[in-house]
């Protein structure tokens, strides 16, 4: 018995393409147009009757032929149906685009319902205004060619959003998506394709990889779902969303291919998280080799956590990302990507229509402001965000460019028990499981403000869809922030009040204290909690809880000598001594490695032992001569581990090292070269040590011209291991979607014109 194939459902079901707007509506057609006629549609100029409607030019030896128009119409009303009278305003230009060689062809494109007696009667009125081919299309081709082809979903990813997804994918792949997009499914209702989500689909087409960059707030996540949608849509991908990059080991096989793998805050979700760095540098060679054999992967990350990243991944970073081929700065809006974004979030959100009327003359030069990003322009649509805004325009120009002041005033505004669920949301990690049980942190979070569990609970429904949504996660559903900037701001709110900043402390655990806080002596660190003085004591004794583990020693060692003031770093030693005892994942290079720079600021502070500091000096002083490890020279605090005079004999055994030794070391290097690597890769730390000792012996005239020629030797040895990996490079081929510029159409009419009809 054969199985039925799963098809795609409610095929004469019509999509909401009411809900668009007619700048979108015009952008979707212009992308309808290219798919079907497989050529570049331009937009040409905007109809001057006043109307909702646009006009297209296509280019010659398209399947139509001959130089043609098209005509969009666009309404707001879903029950509209379209009239031979809708043409009356348009036989003018028509002529005149006849007269001009310019309508050999026409096609007229609507979202109203088209029946086929009207249709034949617009081609006879087109045909007698002197048009030689036409055609009259409705919502329902429309809505046809969208089902047809993943391609032009993926140039207009909005459709997802447009309705039941059944109506779009079938059964399986609409159950994956759901579960893949989740909550935010509806917010695909108002996205707005920009240049940033065309360059990410080029590159993950030309390399595999794409790291989605930016500021809090820009819509990197959107993209990255709509980027995994695009992928499961085309059929032949397996789709993985995970949370960090330990949990991509489990889910992948780099010797498998067509995995698309999707990995939000890649690098740490509110602070740089040194474990996340740590696995990444030691997974980078196999991401690539997985890159090769088809797979593809998608990250996300904050600008200033990546910048922290980069430095420390150094020359293990993916070479793609480390010089910004595949990292696209979604941050990066025009004037047109703000203006439609901002369009479509109050057309879409609850704003009254008077309120709507209120702000319409002043969201032209709105728009025009760099500070407003999709998350803001999705707040200034919901009335829960816009309480504060009472003058105009000043408030309203002060939401864009002060968000977070705002976003902090709008939870002030929220009752006790509402701020207490977001509280408990925080405590949780934005993973507060939908069935609330009672633990400390319950309890704590009830204290403190003075409510029951149930007011929590009942608060928790309140706030959904505005502040939290839920959300499914491995364990089961959870309520989570709406956005990542809602715990910034509560997270802020917290470091500002003491009793509530001893509330985070009791209640958050202790690898989050360690990875999301800072001392006040020693910030300000961007979007950590600042820890004042008076919660001291606390802090101390919750970084004492830290467990004796490989990797969380690594967190507690760059917490205590990066973030904890003096006070606190020489408290936690003199309560236990132990700390200094403890071993930790390595970093590749000293420079960076936590034990390491723990012991120089325990050494510059007078507390660590001579027997440690002796050790040590011993570490780095093999590590400088055996592994190549010249970064040590470039921090002082670390050297000053070494007593003077063995430096004095470390740098004479380096002279004799790049005399003689040192280029049996590069042919030996190239011999046994990994190809999954970049060839660069393979030499990376001679090359480092080449240009450190350039500068760290450059008085040495024989020393510096023997340096010189090692670098030529390694630039050809570099040369010849790219060659043997060009005969093994097996480059992605597979199928992807390109989505087509749209050019910007011209004319005077505002696309905020009817924002409050």
């Amino acid at each position: 018995m054969d199985i039925e194939k799963p098809q795609s459902q409610g095929q004469l079901v019509d999509l909401a393409l009411h809900t668009l707007g007619w700048k979108a509506f015009q952008d979707l057609c212009a992308q309808v147009c290219e798919e079907v006629l497989q050529k570049p549609v331009s937009i040409y100029r905007e109809a001057q009757d006043g109307g909702q409607d646009a006009v297209f030019i296509f280019e010659k030896n398209s399947k139509i032929s001959g130089t043609g128009t098209v005509q969009c119409k666009f309404t707001s009303d879903p029950k509209k149906k379209l009239k031979l009278s809708d043409l009356t305003s348009e036989k003018k230009s028509i002529k005149e685009l006849v007269s001009k060689g310019e309508a050999h062809a026409y096609i007229f494109i609507t979202n109203m319902g088209v029946d086929a007696p009207v249709a034949a009667d617009i081609r006879k009125t087109l045909n007698s205004l002197g048009v030689k081919s036409s055609e009259v299309f409705g919502r329902e081709w429309i809505s046809l060619k969208i089902r047809e082809s993943s391609r032009l979903r993926a140039l207009v990813p909005r459709v997802y959003g447009l309705g039941d997804l059944s109506t779009i994918l079938d059964v399986r792949r609409s159950e994956q998506t759901q579960a893949l997009l989740g909550h935010l499914i509806p917010a695909l209702s108002v996205y707005v394709p920009t240049t940033a989500h065309r360059n990410a689909v080029r590159v993950l087409k030309e390399h595999g990889i794409v790291l989605l960059l930016g500021p809090p707030a820009v819509g990197k996540s959107m993209l990255a779902a709509i980027l995994a949608t695009s992928a499961l849509d085309e059929g032949n991908h397996r789709c993985f969303q995970v949370d960090n990059p330990s949990e991509l080991l489990k889910c992948w096989n780099p010797n498998e291919s067509d995995g698309f793998y999707w990995i939000d805050d890649a690098f740490g979700p509110n602070q740089l998280r040194e474990d996340y760095v740590d696995q990444w540098i030691a997974m980078m060679s196999k991401v690539r080799a997985a890159v090769s054999r088809g797979n593809r992967f998608v990250l996300t990350s904050r600008s200033h956590i990546w910048n922290a990243a980069k430095i420390k991944l150094a020359t293990r970073n993916y070479p793609l990302l480390a010089n910004n081929t595949a990292v696209v700065d979604v941050g990066l809006l025009g004037s047109d990507e703000r203006s439609q974004i901002l369009y479509n979030h109050i057309k879409a959100g609850n704003q009254s229509r008077v309120w709507k009327a209120r702000i319409k003359p002043f969201l032209e030069v709105l728009s025009e402001d760099t500070n407003l990003l999709p998350e803001i322009a999705k707040r200034l649509g919901d009335r829960n965000y816009t309480g504060g805004i009472k003058s105009f325009p000043e408030d309203l120009k002060r939401f864009v460019s002060e968000p977070m002041e705002f976003l902090k005033e709008s939870l002030g505004e929220l009752n006790d028990a509402q701020q207490a669920a977001l509280t408990l949301v925080f405590l949780y990690r934005s993973r507060l499981p939908i069935n609330i049980c009672k633990s400390e942190n319950n309890e704590i979070v009830c204290d403190n403000y003075c409510v029951s569990q149930i007011e929590i609970g009942a608060a928790l429904e309140q706030l959904d869809g505005t502040f939290v949504v839920k959300k499914y996660d491995v364990d089961g559903d959870v309520w989570a922030f709406r956005h990542p900037t809602i715990s910034d701001a509560l997270s802020s709110l917290l470091g500002n009040r003491p009793d509530l900043t001893d509330l985070y402390l009791r209640g958050a655990k202790v690898e989050v204290i360690i990875s999301d806080t800072v001392c006040a002596e020693r910030g300000p660190i961007r979007d950590a909690i600042v820890i004042n003085d008076t919660s001291r004591d606390l802090l101390v004794s919750r970084l004492l809880e830290v467990e004796d583990d490989l990797q969380i020693n690594k967190m507690l060692f760059n917490f205590l000598n990066e973030r904890a003031s003096e006070v606190v770093f020489t408290e936690v030693m003199k309560k236990d001594k132990s700390i200094l005892l403890r071993k930790a994942v390595h970093s590749w290079t000293f420079k960076y490695d936590e034990r390491i720079r723990l012991y120089s600021r325990a050494y510059n502070l007078r507390i660590l032992p001579d027997s440690i500091r002796a050790e040590t000096a011993r570490q780095l002083e093999s590590a400088i001569l055996e592994n190549l490890d010249s970064g040590i020279f470039d921090d002082e605090k670390i050297l000053s581990l070494i007593p003077p005079t063995r430096i004095v004999k470390i740098i004479a055994k380096l002279n004799e090292e790049i005399k003689t030794t040192l280029a049996s070391r590069i042919e030996e290097r190239e011999e046994y070269a990994d190809l999954d690597m970049e060839a660069a890769d393979v030499f990376d730390d001679i090359t480092r040590f080449i240009a450190d000792m350039e500068i760290l012996l450059s008085d040495d005239e024989e020393v510096y011209q023997r340096l010189q020629e090692l670098e030529v030797e390694v630039r050809g040895a570099i040369y010849r291991v790219e060659e043997r990996k060009q005969e093994l490079d097996d480059e992605w081929e597979g199928e992807d979607i390109i989505p087509g510029k749209v050019s910007a159409a011209l004319g005077a009419r505002s696309i905020f014109s009817d924002i409050d009809e």
